[in-house]
């Protein structure tokens, strides 16, 4: 079993932080089919980010499990949001939702979650999220020879 543990306050702690997350995503999944599931932690950190306005600590984990599974877990101790009200709006028009924040710096990045995640979780007040994602047999066997190097 595979455990990062990363805690950063800043957008500028989690750019430093950026490469070592990507190495680990790439060694478990590939270079070819990592890349979605990296913009997807990269949302949901610049979410926790613009709401603890870099006041608070942000915590992201990430876990191989028994189950073969990465199971990444991005907590902030900010206010959080309207978890229901979000995802029921995405779920019941996703087509007038993509329309409205087409053209917007903001308002796309749960769904990009939700499409690189096999699972997306939140809690009730809305600042702790899980993600699941199953690892494919071929990739553990082939991960498993290799070394991960992070970046300097």
């Amino acid at each position: 079993m595979y455990t990062l543990q990363l805690r950063f306050h800043t957008h500028e702690e989690f750019r430093q932080l950026r490469s070592l997350i990507k190495a680990v995503v790439q060694h478990i999944f590939g270079e070819k089919d990592s890349f979605l599931l990296e913009v997807a932690i990269n949302e949901a950190v610049n979410n926790a980010l613009c709401s603890t306005h870099s006041r608070k600590p942000i915590t992201l984990s990430m876990r191989v499990t028994a189950g073969n599974r990465l199971v990444i877990r991005i907590k902030d101790l900010g206010g959080g949001f309207n978890v229901r009200k979000v995802l029921k709006e995405m779920t019941s028009s996703p087509e007038l939702l993509f329309e409205r924040n087409l053209s917007s710096e903001s308002g796309r990045g749960l769904g990009i979650i939700r499409m690189a995640a096999d699972k997306m979780i939140y809690n009730r007040k809305g600042n702790e999220l899980l993600l699941m994602k199953y690892i494919k047999q071929n990739a553990i066997n082939s991960s498993n020879q290799k070394s991960v190097e992070v970046p300097r």
